[in-house]
């Protein structure tokens, strides 16, 4: 005990009773560690206690922090052989840009997982069901993080290589379904009245009222440049007897979207020279 207490003067040390109190941990854990030799304590006295250290804290922290990581008990202890006669600064600096570079994978997974459950309950709001399609690309995407991020890519790129500079800010500040973003949820809710009455009249109230909202958004959205609206329109709309490019918008859609709108444009040049005729 003599080696203990001389220790207690230089640094304080914890009994594994103590440890696994102020660590959440418990002593049956730290004693696994201790069977694996991933976290082996600084000092055992005769009769058989064990004692921590700082060093052994520090060790306790990077287990923890690997752990939450997803790294498994055999990985850490590989790990940990692989530093075996590295500097403590070395063994911090070298474990700290591990976790930091896993932690920013995993936020690029989940925001990835964001985006993907954004665009389902979209898809749900919207058609009030998700087709079984739908929900094995998502299945499939969960497991190609690479190649979702190719796919953003491939995007960007076809974006780039359809509008010109002065265009491409404009394309790339409209809403997206896979965000969190009002503008988007504002479509889905125009986007699902519309495709409720694909049936009308484009002269009807409901229809002009529906144009209405369409060119208003557009107004906003595309910052007054019908040009661009009109390329971007261009863009997404469905080969002829083609799947839709963008969720909602399939060839009955756009085609009824674009009699409505051009209905409401008619009617609205018309009307005041019909106003001044009837006077």
């Amino acid at each position: 005990m003599d080696l203990v207490r001389s220790k207690r003067r230089c640094e304080k040390i914890y009994k594994i009773g103590q440890l696994a109190d102020k660590a959440g941990i418990s002593i049956r854990t730290l004693r696994y560690y201790d069977e694996l030799e991933i976290l082996k304590p600084s000092y055992v006295s005769e009769a058989g206690y064990r004692y921590y250290n700082h060093e052994d804290i520090m060790k306790l922290h990077h287990i923890a922090m690997l752990k939450q990581l997803g790294f498994t008990l055999p990985q850490i202890r590989t790990l940990f052989e692989e530093e075996a006669g590295w500097s403590r600064a070395e063994r911090w600096t070298h474990e700290i840009r591990l976790q930091l570079n896993m932690i920013d994978k995993e936020k690029k997974k989940l925001a990835m997982l964001e985006r993907m459950l954004h665009t389902t309950l979209r898809t749900i709001e919207l058609r009030e069901d998700i087709p079984a399609e739908e929900l094995l690309l998502f299945i499939h995407s969960l497991q190609m993080a690479d190649g979702e991020n190719a796919a953003n890519s491939v995007q960007r790129e076809n974006r780039r290589q359809q509008f010109n500079s002065d265009e491409l800010p404009i394309i790339e500040a409209l809403p997206r379904l896979d965000s969190d973003d009002h503008r988007a949820d504002e479509w889905i809710h125009l986007l699902r009245d519309i495709r409720d009455h694909l049936g009308e009249p484009p002269n009807s109230p409901k229809s002009r009222q529906l144009a209405k909202r369409v060119l208003e958004l557009g107004e906003q959205w595309f910052q007054g440049r019908e040009d661009v609206q009109e390329k971007y329109w261009d863009w997404i709309r469905p080969e002829p007897g083609g799947e839709e490019k963008v969720l909602g918008l399939d060839e009955a859609t756009m085609a009824y979207m674009d009699r409505i709108v051009d209905e409401y444009l008619r009617e609205d040049q018309t009307a005041p020279s019909d106003k001044h005729e009837r006077k």
